[in-house]
C-alpha cells in the first residue's frame, strides 16, 4: 500500500489547553454531524482510518504539530464529540489506564445500540487482537501505549492505536477498517504511519510469514518439554553464530556488512524469562490457529520471539523481517484552518475558531432543512475563510 504525503510522529508531552479543547470538541461534533448527513458512519470511518486524513482532521481542530499528542488528544476529541451528537458511532478506550477500559467501553456502547451478544463478544476479541498483532506479532521495537477503537451501530469499527520508541523520541500510529480487513492476523492494516522504517524487525503478520505462522502453531503443540529442547539448540546456534561476530575486527566491518546477517533481530533468550505454565495452557487446548495462540491470555512478545527463533534456526522457516510501515513519499499541505496551538503556522484567534464553530452549527441546521440554505451556508463559510485568509 502506498499513501502519500508526510506525516512525521515525533514524541510530544505537551497537552492542549482546556479553551482548546472544548473549542475542539465544538467544531468537531459540528464537521462530524456534517459528515454523518452527507456520507453516513461507515464512510467516517473510512475516512479516519487514513493517517493522512486524520492528521489533516486533527490540524483542522488546532494541531500545529505532526507530534503523538495530535493522535491522542484528537481521539479524546472524538469520544467528546460523538457523545454530543446523534450519531450511530462511539469511541471505545484511549490513552494510557483509558485503553485498559476497551472492554468495558465496548460492553456500554454495545448496550447503547442494541447489538447482540456475538456482535459484542467479536467486537472484543477484534479489540484485543488488534492490540495483540501490534504488539506481539508485530515487533517493531514501538510499544503500545494508546488504544482507541470506533464503533458503528451494526458493529462495524475501526481501530487507531499508537506505540512509542523512547530511544528515538518518536511514536507510530496502526489504523485499522474492519471492511477492508480479510485475514486479521495477515497484513490487516489500512495503514503504519510513521517517519522512521525500521531496518530490521520481527515481522509475523506479513505474507511472507505465513509457513512461520503455521510452525509456531505446530511448535506449541508439541508441549513445553520440547520447546524447552528446541530452545536450547537454537541458543547455542545463535550462540556459535555470535562468537565468530566477536572474532572480527568490527572497525573494518562496514554498517551494510553488519546489517546484513540475517540473525540481527534475535539475542540468545532466557529461558527462566518465558512463561512455561502458560505454554501448558496452550498445550492442553491445542490451539488451531496463530490467532488463537495470541489470544490466548499470556502469550507475550518473549515467548513469541521465542517460537519465532526456533522456526527459523531449528526448521528453517524464517519470518519476514520487512517493515510494513506505510511508504510516505511526496508532502501535502495540512489543512490548517484555524491556527495552530503553538501558534504555528499562526496563532489560534478564540473569535475565529467560535465564528467557524458558528458557521457549521449552521450548516448543519440547513442540511435539516432544504437545499438551497445548505448551499447559503456554505456560502457564508467560503466568506469567513476568505475574511481570515483560509484556503477551502
Amino acid at each position: 500500500m502506498e499513501i502519500y504525503g508526510i506525516a512525521e510522529l515525533p514524541l510530544h508531552y505537551g497537552k492542549a489547553p482546556r479553551w482548546l479543547f472544548q473549542r475542539m470538541v465544538k467544531l468537531a461534533s459540528e464537521i462530524l454531524e456534517i459528515m454523518y448527513n452527507e456520507f453516513g458512519e461507515l464512510k467516517i470511518m473510512e475516512r479516519l482510518s487514513n493517517p493522512l486524513w486524520f492528521q489533516a482532521f486533527s490540524n483542522v481542530l488546532g494541531f500545529d504539530w505532526h507530534s503523538s499528542g495530535s493522535t491522542t488528544v484528537t481521539c479524546g476529541v472524538l469520544r467528546e464529540a460523538l457523545n454530543r451528537v446523534e450519531i450511530n458511532l462511539a469511541l471505545a478506550g484511549g490513552k494510557g489506564r483509558k485503553s485498559l477500559e476497551t472492554i468495558n467501553d465496548i460492553k456500554n456502547i454495545s448496550n447503547k445500540f442494541g447489538l447482540n451478544d456475538e456482535d459484542v463478544t467479536k467486537l472484543e476479541e477484534n479489540s484485543r487482537l488488534t492490540a495483540k498483532v501490534d504488539n506481539v506479532a508485530l515487533q517493531d521495537e514501538f510499544t503500545i501505549y494508546h488504544h482507541a477503537m470506533l464503533i458503528s451501530k451494526d458493529g462495524k469499527w475501526c481501530v487507531i492505536q499508537q506505540g512509542m520508541n523512547t530511544d528515538l523520541k518518536c511514536a507510530r500510529r496502526y489504523h485499522w477498517f474492519s471492511e477492508d480487513i480479510r485475514d486479521m492476523v495477515e497484513e490487516p492494516h489500512k495503514a503504519i504511519s510513521c517517519q522512521i522504517k525500521m531496518e530490521r524487525i520481527l515481522n509475523l503478520i506479513d505474507r511472507e510469514s505465513a509457513n512461520v505462522r503455521k510452525t509456531i502453531v505446530d511448535i506449541v503443540n508439541e508441549g513445553p518439554s520440547k520447546i524447552k529442547r528446541y530452545l536450547s539448540e537454537a541458543n547455542r546456534i545463535l550462540c556459535k553464530i555470535e562468537g565468530i561476530d566477536k572474532w572480527i575486527n568490527r572497525s573494518t566491518v562496514t554498517n551494510r556488512t553488519m546489517s546484513d546477517n540475517r540473525y540481527v533481530i534475535y539475542k540468545p533468550i532466557d529461558e527462566r524469562k518465558i512463561d512455561w505454565s502458560k505454554l501448558e495452557e496452550v498445550y492442553s487446548v491445542k490451539v488451531e490457529d496463530f490467532k488463537n495462540l495470541l489470544l490466548h491470555p499470556g502469550i507475550g512478545p518473549k515467548t513469541i520471539r521465542a517460537l519465532s527463533l526456533i522456526s527459523e534456526l531449528i526448521y528453517n522457516e524464517p519470518p519476514s523481517k520487512r517493515d510494513p510501515v506505510t511508504h510516505i513519499y511526496d508532502p501535502v499541505k495540512w489543512s490548517y484552518a484555524v491556527g495552530g496551538k503553538d501558534g504555528i503556522p499562526y496563532p489560534i484567534s478564540r473569535k475565529h475558531y467560535d465564528e467557524v464553530i458558528f458557521e457549521l452549527k449552521s450548516i448543519v441546521e440547513a442540511i435539516k432543512r432544504d437545499e438551497e440554505e445548505k448551499r447559503m451556508a456554505f456560502r457564508n463559510l467560503k466568506k469567513i475563510s476568505e475574511k481570515w485568509g483560509i484556503e477551502i
